[in-house]
């Protein structure tokens, strides 16, 4: 019976410890819980601050990234930049064509992000030189046949670039000329 009356006493002890603990848990919050509950805080904050440290990490990579294109992205440009055009007219036409392939195959990109914006400064560049060639050929020989055909493709660059950079404008724009419209024509109807 003395066994008994161990197990009675200790299950009693522990049932009241444990309602003690919850009661003053309840009362008073963390400043009086039990260890256990201040570990798992620890471990909840660590595995905050690990979160905290991966997205540090992620964003360093990112702006290395970054660097490493802009970085990139300048090289070429100097390179666009001490191009030469040639004074011979045969030459300058070749130029040119080799420049508007360049022009065709890197295309403006919508300047949503910064990488973007980074890319789009060599497109920027290559059709400022482009422009320059035009008007080199133009001094050479105003009536060359092929300078429509290089004025069409600096003008079509120089349309995407504006509506890459600028489309959310134009198509409000575009919006509210429509609304114009529409309303000029419901008024027109009488309704």
């Amino acid at each position: 019976m003395s066994d008994d009356g161990i197990f009675g006493k200790s299950f009693k002890r522990e049932v009241g410890k444990n309602t003690g603990k919850l009661v003053s848990n309840f009362l008073f919050g963390d400043k009086w819980s039990t260890p256990h509950k201040v570990i798992s805080e620890k471990a909840k904050i660590q595995g905050e601050n690990d979160k905290i440290r991966i997205e540090s990490n992620e964003k360093r990579k990112d702006k290395d990234q970054l660097n490493l294109i802009d970085a990139a992205v300048l090289s070429n440009i100097d390179k666009v930049a001490t191009f030469r055009y040639s004074a011979d007219k045969t030459e300058l036409i070749e130029q040119l064509s080799e420049l508007s392939v360049q022009l065709s195959a890197n295309k403006y990109h919508n300047t949503g992000d910064e990488e973007a914006k980074i890319r789009n400064k060599f497109n920027d560049a290559l059709l400022e030189k482009y422009k320059q060639g035009l008007i080199r050929l133009k001094a050479i020989d105003p009536n060359e046949p092929l300078l429509p055909y290089y004025k069409k493709a600096y003008r079509k660059a120089r349309f995407i670039k504006s509506w890459k950079r600028f489309y959310v404008l134009y198509i409000l724009l575009f919006l509210f000329i429509g609304f114009l419209l529409l309303v000029g024509f419901f008024d027109t109807m009488g309704w």
